[in-house]
């Protein structure tokens, strides 16, 4: 029999120490390739972000440079109108308003104070627009002025410190914000397809894509003139205020401590009777005119009654009572007695 030899330490420790070794670099080759994994995680995500943060300029960069290299006889799509409606605001720092005022005045002396009105007028860097004077019964002006719109008020209390007597003031105001903002992204588009169909007319090799473009262009340019028209009337409407201003001279008596103006009142006397006489000779002259149709309206009513009469009457005697029929306002016939014999 061969005997059984028991190992020796030595082999046993080295043994040991081979396999610790391979379980230490299996765990640092482990560990190393989830760094590498982590590492190549983040920086996909990194590069993910950063696409995404180009990703709307270069889409952006993209459709222009489709919309310029393509469909060139067709006319632009309403993708240029979007894009040249992005740069468009969705607010205004301030609101569009339009400012305008009224005043009804009486002074003393009328040439002194038209020409203190434009005076001040000009002053505020404005303008008189209109002036009208009449000298008759009543000496009389009408002035209209321009002003810009921020010191409306200030000529207004200027105007007014001239007079002895306000007799009317009133100050209008329209927002007009919607209508300014409608028209310049009207006008913003208008221009954007204009561009288009200018680079279009560059690509165009035929005589007739040409001629349609350049009549396109042709209408499209009357469209901008237009919105460019009503853009600047609107503008100076917001920017300069109008003022109208009406001025009497009337010799103010005094009686008893009392102001008395017989003027004044005659006049407003004299356009009550006016008004009163015109709306007369309105009422008569329209019946007039309607009295065809007035006597239109009566003969059917008449004839409506009369076959109402007529209908009633025949069935009355048709399924009534066998008497005689009468109107309702009329009495029974007395009976009629007949003497006896004898």
């Amino acid at each position: 029999m061969t005997p059984i030899t028991a190992p020796r330490p030595g082999s046993r420790q080295r043994a040991v120490a081979v396999l610790t070794v391979a379980l230490v670099l299996l765990s640092v080759s482990c560990a190393k390739k989830a760094a590498m994994q982590v590492a190549s995680t983040r920086q996909a995500a990194v590069s993910t972000f950063n696409e995404t943060r180009v990703h709307g300029g270069a889409r952006s960069a993209s459709a222009t440079a489709m919309l310029s290299g393509s469909q060139e006889d067709q006319p632009p799509s309403s993708v240029s109108v979007a894009l040249a409606d992005a740069g468009q605001p969705d607010t205004l720092d301030a609101r569009k308003i339009i400012r305008n005022g009224s005043l009804d005045l009486l002074v003393n002396d009328l040439g002194q104070s038209v020409d203190k009105i434009g005076s001040i007028v000009k002053g505020a860097s404005g303008f008189v627009e209109k002036a009208t004077q009449m000298n008759g019964s009543v000496h009389s002006a009408t002035v209209t002025v321009r002003i810009p719109a921020g010191r409306l008020d200030q000529v207004m209390a200027q105007i007014k410190a001239l007079a002895t007597n306000v007799d009317r003031e009133s100050v209008e105001v329209r927002d007009v914000t919607r209508e300014y903002i409608d028209l310049d992204a009207r006008l913003r588009n208008a221009q954007a397809e204009e561009a288009q169909y200018l680079q279009i007319l560059k690509r165009a090799t035929t005589i007739k894509d040409t001629l349609d473009v350049t009549e396109k262009l042709t209408d499209l340019r009357g469209q901008i003139e237009q919105l460019q028209g009503e853009m600047k009337f609107l503008t100076s409407q917001i920017d300069m205020s109008t003022l109208e201003i009406t001025l009497r001279a009337e010799a103010d008596e005094s009686v008893a401590g009392f102001h008395w103006r017989p003027l004044r009142q005659a006049r407003i006397a004299v356009n009550d009777m006016v008004s009163g006489l015109a709306d007369w000779v309105d009422s008569v002259v329209a019946f007039f005119i309607n009295l065809p149709l007035i006597a239109a309206w009566l003969l059917s009513i008449l004839a409506l009654v009369v076959i109402a009469i007529r209908l009633v009457r025949y069935l009355w005697r048709r399924f009534g009572p066998k008497t005689s029929w009468r109107l309702p306002w009329k009495r029974p016939a007395a009976p009629v007695s007949t003497p006896g014999p004898g």
